[in-house]
C-alpha cells in the first residue's frame, strides 16, 4: 500500500501543467508519484466554477449542475482547461488551477482540523478501507460499522460530522441514507469554524507584519455604510490610503454576494496589472459580508493571487482610521437613518465624485481626484470618475440626487 501524503504546491503546479498539455491521469500520476485515482480526486475536489450566477466558486450544487449541463465534465479530465469548444460555449465552466487548488486546500485543512479527535493514520485507513465500500460498492454506514468496528471505533454521529467537515472524501450524495441527528447546542465560547479559517494568516497582527516586510505595496481600506434599519441597500466603500480617493458602490444587500459583484464590476473595467498594483493590500473589518477574501484576492482566469485581504480586530475601527474619517463626508450629506433603497448607481457616482473633489489639509490642500489621476490616469476614465470645479462642489443631498 502506498504511503498517504498530502499533495504539495509543486505537485499541484505539475498537475496543472500536464493537465493543460492533455496528459492522461496515469501519466500525471507517474510524474507526481501519485496514483491516478488520487489525481482524479484532486482535480474533482479542487475544480472551481467560473460563473456569473454563483458567487461561491466551490459551490457543490452549482458544480453538480454544471456537470449535468455538460456531460464532458462527468468524464476525465473533469474540467474545461483543454476543451476546444470553451471559447464559444455559453455553459458554466469548471477549471483547475494549482494556485486556486492550493488556497482551497489550505482553507479546508484548517476547517477539517477544528475539533477533530482522530489521527492522520486512522483517516488514511478509513480512506483506503471504508470510503471505497460506501462510494463504490454502495454499502450503508450501518453495514460498514458492523463489519469494521475495529476501524470505526467512534460513534456514527461523529462519522457524519467528519464527512460534513470534509475530513473524509465522502459527501451526502455518497450515502444511501443519511441519518438525521439532533443538532448539538452551539458552544458560545467557540468561534465559527469558517471565521477561524478565514482569519488564519489575515489578522491585524499579520497585516502589521506584512506591511513591515512590504513597505512599498499600496494599501487600501474597505468598509460598508448602512442606511436606515428598514433599508436593504447599503454602501460599499474602498479607499486608497495614499491619495484618499474613495470608491463608493451601491449594494443591493449587505452580504457576500453583493460585495463580490461590486468587486467583479471593478475587475471587469480595469486591467489586472492595475488591479494588483492598486488593491495589493486591503484592510477591512470582520463583517460577514467580507468573508470571501479569495474572491477579491484571486484572478480566477489565471489562478494568480493579486492582492492580500486582512481583517481588523473586533471593535477596533480606529485600525482603519482613513476610511472611517472619510465616512464623515458621506454622513454630512446623508446622515444616519437615510434609506438607500430608492437610490440609484448614478446618485452614488455623484456622491463619489463630490467627495473626491474636496481638497484636504492632510493632502497639502490637494484633492483626492487630482492625486489619484496622477497615479492612475487610465482608471479615471474607465471608472467614469468626473472632475468637479471647486466652486461647483455641493455637499447637499439635493445636488447629489439632482433634486430641486
Amino acid at each position: 500500500m502506498a504511503k498517504y501524503n498530502h499533495i504539495s504546491k509543486q505537485q499541484r503546479d505539475l498537475i496543472q501543467y500536464m493537465l493543460d498539455k492533455n496528459y492522461s491521469f496515469t501519466d500525471i500520476g507517474n510524474a507526481t508519484s501519485k496514483d491516478r485515482t488520487s489525481i482524479s480526486k484532486e482535480i474533482k475536489r479542487n475544480r472551481y466554477l467560473k460563473s456569473y450566477t454563483s458567487t461561491n466558486c466551490f459551490d457543490k450544487k452549482a458544480i453538480l449542475k454544471a456537470c449535468e449541463d455538460c456531460k464532458k465534465l462527468s468524464k476525465p479530465p473533469y474540467v474545461c482547461n483543454t476543451c476546444k469548444s470553451k471559447g464559444g460555449c455559453r455553459k458554466n465552466k469548471l477549471y483547475y488551477h494549482s494556485n486556486v487548488a492550493f488556497q482551497n486546500y489550505k482553507t479546508n485543512l484548517v476547517l477539517s482540523r477544528q475539533g477533530i479527535d482522530i489521527t492522520p493514520s486512522t483517516i488514511d485507513e478509513i480512506e483506503h478501507s471504508i470510503v471505497p465500500l460506501i462510494k463504490n460498492k454502495k454499502q450503508s454506514v450501518n453495514q460498514v460499522y458492523i463489519n469494521h468496528s475495529d476501524i470505526l471505533y467512534f460513534s456514527k454521529p461523529t462519522f457524519y460530522k467528519y464527512i460534513h467537515l470534509g475530513v473524509l472524501s465522502l459527501s451526502d450524495i455518497d450515502l444511501p441514507k443519511k441519518v438525521k441527528y439532533k443538532k448539538r447546542k452551539e458552544n458560545k465560547n467557540t468561534k465559527n469554524k469558517r471565521e477561524i479559517a478565514i482569519l488564519n494568516g489575515r489578522r491585524y497582527k499579520d497585516y502589521l507584519s506584512f506591511i513591515s516586510k512590504n513597505p512599498k505595496m499600496n494599501i487600501c481600506q474597505m468598509d460598508t455604510v448602512e442606511g436606515a434599519k428598514e433599508s436593504k441597500k447599503c454602501l460599499l466603500t474602498i479607499i486608497d490610503v495614499k491619495t484618499h480617493f474613495m470608491f463608493i458602490r451601491l449594494l443591493d444587500k449587505k452580504d457576500i454576494k453583493s460585495v463580490n459583484n461590486a468587486w467583479d464590476s471593478i475587475k471587469d473595467k480595469i486591467s489586472i496589472d492595475i488591479y494588483s498594483k492598486l488593491f495589493r493590500i486591503i484592510l477591512t473589518d470582520n463583517g460577514i459580508e467580507f468573508y470571501d477574501p479569495m474572491h477579491i484576492e484571486v484572478d480566477y482566469n489565471t489562478g494568480e493571487k493579486l492582492s492580500n485581504v486582512f481583517y481588523c480586530e473586533p471593535y477596533s475601527s480606529w485600525q482603519k482610521g482613513c476610511i472611517e474619517k472619510n465616512h464623515e463626508y458621506i454622513r454630512k450629506i446623508f446622515p444616519k437613518g437615510t434609506n438607500f433603497d430608492d437610490f440609484y448607481d448614478k446618485d452614488i457616482q455623484k456622491l463619489e465624485d463630490t467627495i473626491n473633489n474636496i481638497p484636504r489639509e492632510s493632502l497639502n490642500k490637494e484633492t483626492p481626484y487630482n492625486l489619484f489621476k496622477k497615479e492612475y490616469p487610465e482608471m479615471i476614465e474607465k471608472l467614469n470618475c468626473s472632475y468637479i470645479s471647486p466652486d461647483d462642489v455641493s455637499l447637499t443631498k439635493e445636488s447629489i440626487r439632482g433634486e430641486k
